[in-house]
């Protein structure tokens, strides 16, 4: 896998076995959307959950975000972003081992946020999209904007606690949809 975009474009990373990486064209799109956010100040914080191999995070790093969290539950997706964060030299890229949704709580009591830009790309059987999206609220900053990688098929809630969809955008089998904390 490699990265489409940023400081790190080009690089390759590793994938942890059994991991569905977001395709390029939908984080092309992703960061299209979100480049004023993380270029805008360089104090962007940015959460990715579901990680796999953090493309995503390392990604978001390699355009600008100040800070990234990485968090999967899988101990082979942990250790692939330690390595790929490792071997790329980014020193602003985290990792956690924890399940989701239960494990933002956690983080919430941790006081790891707040975040401005989250992305989370669960597996496709995964069906705890709201109490994901409403678990990950005391995690965001006012106005924090959160996407979220699904089949197509499936239409994911139009508000989520104060989480409220802002858009959704389809690519193929892929979509994300779009949410935003209030101000």
């Amino acid at each position: 896998m490699r990265v489409t975009g940023g400081a790190f474009r080009g690089r390759g990373l590793t994938v942890p076995a059994g991991a569905r990486p977001t395709e390029g064209r939908v984080r092309e799109a992703l960061f299209s959307i979100w480049r004023e956010p993380l270029e805008r100040d360089g104090a962007c914080r940015f959460l990715d959950l579901f990680a796999g191999s953090g493309v995503v995070g390392v990604e978001a790093a390699g355009r600008g975000a100040l800070y990234v969290l990485c968090v999967d539950q899988d101990l082979g997706a942990v250790r692939a972003i330690a390595a790929n964060a490792a071997q790329l030299g980014e020193k602003g890229v985290d990792h956690r081992r924890l399940a989701l949704p239960a494990g933002l709580a956690r983080l919430a009591a941790e006081r790891a946020g707040p975040f401005d830009l989250a992305f989370a790309d669960p597996p496709y059987q995964f069906d705890a999209y709201e109490p994901l999206l409403v678990a990950l609220h005391p995690l965001l900053a006012a106005g924090a904007e959160v996407a979220v990688e699904h089949a197509s098929r499936r239409d994911l809630p139009p508000i989520a606690g104060l989480l409220v969809r802002t858009g959704v955008r389809r690519y193929g089998e892929s979509s994300l949809s779009f949410y935003r904390a209030p101000e």
